[in-house]
C-alpha cells in the first residue's frame, strides 16, 4: 500500500502542470490579437503626416514682384496700400520695414522673400 502514496503527489503535480499549460495555451491566442487591437488604435489615433505646403518646385515657387511694379506712385518707396496687392507682402511688411517709417525703400523690399521661393 505505500506505492498509491507515492503516486498521489506525482499524479497531482502532473495534473497541475497540465491545468497550467492549458490555461496558458488559452490565453495565448490572446496576446496576438490584443496586440493587433493595440496597433489599430494606435495607427487611428495618430493621423497620417500630410505636408503643409506643396513640395518645392521652382517652377511653380512665388517670385517676388519688381519694386517698380508694386512702387504704384512712383515715390521710390512701397507703401503699406500698395503692398497690399501681395497677400504675403503685407503679412512680412512689419518685419520688412527696418526703420518703421511705414514704407519699404528699395534696400528694405530687397530681403523681401516670398515663402517657398527657395532663395
Amino acid at each position: 500500500m505505500k506505492a498509491p502514496s507515492r503516486l498521489f503527489p506525482l499524479t497531482f503535480a502532473l495534473l497541475a502542470v497540465a491545468a497550467f499549460a492549458a490555461s496558458a495555451a488559452a490565453s495565448a491566442p490572446e496576446e496576438p490579437a490584443a496586440q493587433q487591437r493595440d496597433a489599430q488604435e494606435q495607427r487611428q489615433e495618430t493621423p497620417p503626416q500630410q505636408a503643409d505646403t506643396p513640395p518645392a518646385n521652382d517652377a511653380a515657387a512665388p517670385t517676388p514682384r519688381p519694386f517698380e511694379e508694386l512702387d504704384a506712385n512712383g515715390d521710390g518707396n512701397i507703401g503699406k496700400d500698395e503692398a497690399a496687392v501681395d497677400p504675403a507682402l503685407t503679412q512680412a511688411f512689419g518685419t520688412l520695414d527696418q526703420d518703421a517709417d511705414g514704407k519699404l525703400a528699395p534696400a528694405e523690399y530687397a530681403a523681401y522673400k516670398p515663402a517657398g521661393n527657395g532663395r
